[in-house]
């Protein structure tokens, strides 16, 4: 069973539905992502594909819900005194579904289901008594599916109705940069990875990308413009899920502009770490912040060497760029185009070489079967000191005690890059067990600019990878 031609990546979450769609037991799957990662487009075409009921909840009271489900359930099954009348009660609604499926293999998906345990607290205990019930002889198939991530995780925790009832779990995250370069396949390699430090990765973002224009146009109408889509998308990302979203957003917007350590954090937030721990630790929850240690430090990293980072380059951007315009006014006083040749324009090549280079070339090392690359890696991860003196980009290890040091340029390599990297490599071996060969790597998206470091790329003492090879297999 294909996925639709138009569909983008997706082929694991695809082919786990099917696999779902395809056993003879019934199911119970939770699906989860970020909002706009794409969660609704999936489901909602695999449910066509395989004639199930495709629900999305709003915000709505219980009875609101519940009249809505049923006239989706009645149009389904073409009853039509179910347009006219509700039904009264949750497990009447299951029951009938149940019944018209008979011994058929059925698919019912709940999409935004926080909203549905809001509007109606009892659902999950509704559901896990037609679970344990009513449809252990059945193919029925149950998805829940939202984007409120700490909500869908807390569902099948031990203490919940739910808990042990979930057959299976899709996870459906963000692109990384190659998946985003497909939004405008004739972009260069270089502005397909400026895209993917500007846009992000959410299918939803990227989808209004106009591939037959110009990077800096599509930036100008979508992001610039104070009428554009994501003008003013970042401060509003967590309205939906929290009655006050102003210490999130402050959060983020302190790593974004380069606070990545727990008491900094703090003290440009300006509110004490204890109050700050449960926002910090709701972020990550929610897939916006990771807390990340060298990788010489897992599995069992020190407290004192973690930092915090936003894992959407969407929200890096604008809070690296326009918070600060729509703060002074400006998207209000200049045009787009004068916004991007006065503040944008001068500054994106720094942006995108300090935050979103090395992380491309991190998905590149973890992914990609390049055959230039000396392994598939097992993790991929960086490296700093302490004191924050020294730093290594990438280091990528293959778990048999291969290991790849990398530097990453956005602009050309020399000599001096090279060997800073040779000396913080022999600052890191001794801290990685079980070394057996070692590469180092060069990256660069403008080039070799020394001739020693050429030839020693040319006697295979050095990889290089430009631009371009990061978009080849």
């Amino acid at each position: 069973m294909g996925r639709p031609d138009q569909m983008i990546d997706r082929d694991s979450a695809w082919e786990q539905c099917v696999e779902m769609w395809e056993g003879r037991r019934p199911d119970l799957y939770i699906v989860r992502g970020r909002r706009r990662a794409g969660k609704s487009y999936l489901l909602s075409h695999f449910a066509r594909k395989v004639n199930g009921i495709y629900y999305q909840a709003t915000k709505k009271t219980e009875r609101e819900q519940l009249a809505a489900l049923t006239r989706v359930v009645g149009h389904h099954f073409s009853d039509p005194a179910l347009q006219r009348i509700s039904f009264g009660t949750w497990e009447d609604l299951f029951s009938y579904c149940v019944a018209r499926s008979a011994e058929e293999r059925f698919l019912l998906v709940l999409d935004e289901f926080p909203y549905l345990m809001d509007a109606a607290p009892a659902l999950p205990s509704i559901i896990q008594a037609l679970w344990d019930h009513t449809l252990p002889d059945t193919r029925f198939k149950i998805v829940l599916s939202g984007s409120h991530i700490s909500a869908m995780k807390r569902l099948t925790e031990a203490d919940q109705p739910l808990y042990g009832r979930r057959t299976g779990l899709i996870q459906v995250d963000p692109f990384g940069y190659r998946h985003v370069g497909e939004f405008a396949p004739d972009y260069s390699a270089k502005d397909k990875i400026r895209m993917y430090g500007m846009f992000g990765g959410l299918p939803g973002h990227l989808a209004l990308i106009d591939g037959t224009c110009s990077l800096v146009e599509n930036v100008a109408r979508v992001i610039l413009r104070p009428t554009g889509r994501l003008h003013e998308e970042a401060p509003h990302a967590f309205d939906a899920f929290v009655a006050d979203a102003a210490v999130p957003n402050s959060i983020v917007e302190a790593i974004a502009l380069g606070e990545t350590r727990w008491n900094k954090i703090s003290n440009r937030v300006g509110k004490s770490t204890s109050s700050l721990a449960r926002p910090l630790e709701w972020l990550q929850e929610m897939e916006v912040v990771e807390r990340i240690a060298p990788i010489t430090e897992y599995p069992n990293p020190r407290p004192k060497s973690m930092r915090y980072r936003l894992r959407d380059p969407y929200l890096q951007f604008w809070h690296t760029f326009i918070s600060d315009l729509r703060a002074q006014g400006y998207p209000e006083l200049l045009s787009a185009e004068e916004l991007w040749d006065a503040f944008i324009g001068p500054r994106l090549d720094g942006y995108i070489g300090e935050h979103v280079f090395e992380v491309a070339c991190r998905q590149f090392v973890g992914s990609s079967r390049h055959p230039s690359l000396p392994f598939r890696a097992a993790r991929v991860g960086s490296w700093w000191a302490e004191d924050a003196s020294d730093e290594v980009d990438l280091v990528a290890v293959d778990g048999g005690g291969g290991v790849l040091f990398g530097e990453c340029k956005w602009g050309s390599v020399a000599r001096d890059d090279l060997q800073k990297l040779e000396r913080r490599t022999n600052l890191i071996l001794p801290n990685l067990k079980g070394v057996r060969t070692v590469k180092l790597a060069l990256f660069s998206a403008g080039g070799i600019a020394d001739t020693v470091v050429q030839q020693r790329i040319d006697a295979g003492e050095v990889l290089h990878f430009s631009a371009d090879d990061l978009f080849v297999d």
